[in-house]
């Protein structure tokens, strides 16, 4: 019996091995990449993540808001990606800037009382997402996509370039026409029901943790296949 076994096992283990493969690279199964590796680009290892800047009107409970944001974007990075956090830019692949642009809540609905019912939290911000070693703006989404997964606006003619930071200039070999500019989310809470017990602290978490998987979403290797 034990031998039949070890034949067993041997003969599965071979089974794998053809069907998932022994290249290098992602591993593969029926042909199809899995794993980290096939929704990331496997030439970036590190990503230097400083703390966001803040241009909208803040009060209680949104004080300090672009500090959360930016700790949920690094707790996300490092669970759903292979990349590394560092604190150095000088050795890091790559930097994930970002600008708080604006907060809002809405009422949706009201009760007899004129209580609020249900309500959202609406955070949007400014990303850029840079290689550090070629100047390459890698947040550009694939033309023709929106990353807030909402139907497309009319075409616009292209603004004026304008660098994500204008005091910092541009990489040597980087025209003007390639000057970085940041991609925008918008992120939601979804409905806030206060009458449930929850509050607009909580519609803040929930938005600034949707925005943080949007923000890993990007970084995905659709967002840098260029067009052939």
């Amino acid at each position: 019996m034990t031998g039949i076994r070890h034949s067993w096992t041997a003969l599965l283990v071979a089974l794998a091995a053809a069907v998932i493969g022994c290249q290098g690279g992602p591993p593969k199964f029926l042909g199809y990449e899995v794993g980290q590796g096939a929704l990331y680009d496997s030439n970036i290892k590190s990503i230097y993540v400083p703390t966001f800047n803040n241009r909208a009107f803040q009060t209680v409970p949104y004080r300090g808001l672009e500090v959360d944001i930016t700790r949920a974007i690094v707790r996300e990075i490092g669970q759903k990606t292979p990349f590394t956090i560092v604190s150095d830019c000088n050795r890091a692949d790559t930097e994930l800037k970002g600008v708080l642009v604006n907060i809002s809540k809405t009422i949706l609905n009201r009760n007899q009382q004129n209580l609020t019912r249900e309500e959202e939290v609406v955070i949007t911000v400014d990303i850029l997402w840079r290689d550090l070693r070629t100047g390459k703006n890698l947040s550009a989404p694939l033309r023709g996509s929106n990353p807030n997964g909402v139907v497309p606006l009319p075409t616009l003619p292209a603004p004026e370039p304008i660098p994500f930071d204008p005091d910092v200039p541009l990489p040597p070999g980087i025209s003007p026409q390639e000057s970085w500019l940041p991609i925008r989310l918008v992120a939601t809470s979804g409905h806030v029901l206060p009458e449930l017990g929850e509050s607009i602290t909580t519609g803040e978490q929930k938005a600034v943790n949707n925005l943080a998987t949007m923000v890993v979403s990007m970084m995905e290797k659709g967002w840098t296949i260029k067009c052939r």
